[in-house]
């Protein structure tokens, strides 16, 4: 896919939010975090329409920036979208648990509760 983006680009076609959302995940992928998130935000700018996982993304990039505030902002927006998605309501706890919320407050015990809801592995 990366290769199809960059012929895209160097031929002068627009790129599209999908295309951006590709090079975002590379970044990502290869720990280029400060990429990723000039790649999502590009996507979230380029979309039509809003669209979760593209929030979502931005969000989990912010995330493992530790820029938490960021990170939960973008989440929750995403969640206010799709509020079922599973990675979004998974890293939205991560913010949680990063920000150090008391986990007998009531942030506290919601970020405890989602992250033992999900599967094995998934949490980190």
């Amino acid at each position: 896919m990366l290769r199809t983006v960059i012929r895209r680009e160097t031929s002068g076609r627009q790129l599209t939010f999908s295309d951006y959302n590709e090079l975002g995940i590379h970044f990502f992928d290869h720990r280029a975090y400060d990429l990723a998130v000039a790649a999502f935000k590009r996507a979230v700018d380029a979309a039509v329409f809003p669209l979760a996982a593209l929030d979502i993304n931005l969000g989990a990039a912010y995330l493992a920036r530790g820029m938490g505030a960021q990170a939960r902002t973008w989440l929750e927006k995403g969640l206010s979208i799709e509020p079922d998605n599973q990675k979004g309501r998974c890293l939205l706890a991560h913010t949680f648990k990063q920000a150090g919320l008391d986990p007998g407050s009531p942030e506290g015990r919601g970020a405890e509760q989602e992250i033992a809801r999900l599967p094995s592995g998934v949490a980190g």
